[in-house]
């Protein structure tokens, strides 16, 4: 019975596989933005709409996945994805034109938005429910992880070629190992958390003014985040003369605060005792930091500064994202849709304001591009005081 419970190991580790090839794959353009660019012939808006493009399954079927998944299974759903994401990379190699990579990169963000609609489902008929939501945190950090080596790393590649092939090859890896290592069936004896009727339950969260709130407060978060990951690498060596290599290695700073913020995020918000207050220190100096943090003195400085900003802007993100469930009137009968909802208008954010607002704005001014991407965090300010308090110490 011990070796069954510890499959539950080896179905978390596959899924952090391909979730990590999902965000491996997107955040290897960043470091690569200087040899795109000019080869492709690309307006900054353009690259921005290619790096963000992993997103759009994530905005268009984070419901629809969750209802396939119910309907045919999560591993039938989760291997099609992964298969599809395998053969989107391969193509990816040898891609020439702006078209060509779009698409590619659409199809390459299908595995993580399958798996992410799904992830408490999966995990659940593998671990107690004490230790789901620690498994689900050790599970997603596959994401962040890859942010942050394809920041660092991706650089050091001799070429776009052989930078796509790698993460090909990874893609290969992670559907064969879908395929052949996951079960549908735990070891809880529980069965997978069941949806409910998405229309009945959209009704009830559309009309739900604090689901809209926590959606609005991570799209400004994402649309902030996305637009200084997509654009630091290129304006540290435009703007400051770094080379591609230190621009890479600067940037996937901000990934590795991300990583701390979203493990200590929500231990900070309960010893503050405040949601409104957390949430409101975290936009401030992630606004702050997304503003003015490239521009600090090189050296420590320039680390800490790149270190904190993902710090704050990911400490932000799992608490708002534990916020519907906490809703007298969603709660767990309809947190699975307001979920997904919240999902797709984060991910509306993610795409829509660093591609169709801040790039055409600042017209390739990174000054301009960052102010904008921080004033996006200072929005979010407004929409946290009109949310219900929380985490309020009693």
């Amino acid at each position: 019975m011990e070796k069954k419970n510890n499959y539950g190991w080896v179905i978390s580790a596959v899924c952090f596989l391909v979730l990590f090839i999902g965000s491996y794959a997107q955040y290897q353009l960043s470091p690569l933005s200087y040899l795109i660019i000019p080869e492709l012939n690309l307006s900054d808006s353009q690259f921005s709409s290619v790096f963000s493009a992993a997103m759009i399954p994530g905005m268009c079927l984070s419901l629809v996945s969750g209802i396939l998944c119910d309907k045919f299974g999560t591993k039938v759903c989760v291997s099609i994805a992964c298969i599809i994401v395998a053969a989107a990379l391969i193509l990816r190699v040898g891609t020439g034109s702006y078209t060509s990579l779009f698409l590619c990169m659409i199809f390459a963000g299908i595995g993580s938005t399958f798996l992410n609609s799904n992830i408490a489902k999966i995990l659940g008929t593998w671990f107690a429910p004490e230790k789901i939501g620690t498994m689900i945190g050790i599970t997603m950090s596959g994401s962040t992880l890859a942010m942050a080596i394809a920041m660092g790393t991706t650089a050091m590649f001799p070429s776009i070629r052989s930078a796509y092939i790698t993460a090909a090859v990874i893609a290969v890896i992670a559907a064969v190992c879908w395929i052949v290592l996951v079960k549908e069936k735990g070891t809880t004896g529980a069965a997978a958390p069941q949806s409910q009727p998405v229309l009945e339950g959209l009704k009830v969260i559309i009309r739900n003014r604090n689901v809209w709130l926590t959606g609005v407060n991570l799209m400004c978060l994402l649309g902030a985040s996305v637009a200084l990951s997509a654009f630091l690498p290129i304006a540290l060596q435009s703007e400051r003369g770094m080379t591609a290599t230190a621009a890479g290695g600067l940037s996937s700073i901000i990934m590795y605060g991300n990583l701390a913020g979203t493990i200590l995020g929500p231990m900070i918000c309960q010893k503050i005792g405040s949601l409104k207050m957390h949430l409101i220190i975290c936009a401030v100096l992630a606004g702050l930091g997304s503003a003015f943090a490239w521009l600090a003195p090189a050296g420590f400085l320039l680390m800490a500064a790149l270190f904190l900003t993902g710090f704050f802007t990911s400490a932000a993100i799992p608490v708002l994202i534990s916020v519907p469930i906490q809703l007298k009137d969603v709660g767990p009968t309809y947190a699975g849709v307001a979920g997904g909802f919240i999902s797709t208008i984060q991910l509306l954010g993610a795409v829509i304001l660093p591609t169709y607002v801040m790039a055409p704005i600042a017209a390739g001014n990174y000054h301009i591009l960052f102010l904008l991407a921080g004033a996006c965090m200072i929005i979010m300010v407004l929409a946290v005081l009109g949310m219900p308090e929380l985490a309020k110490k009693k």
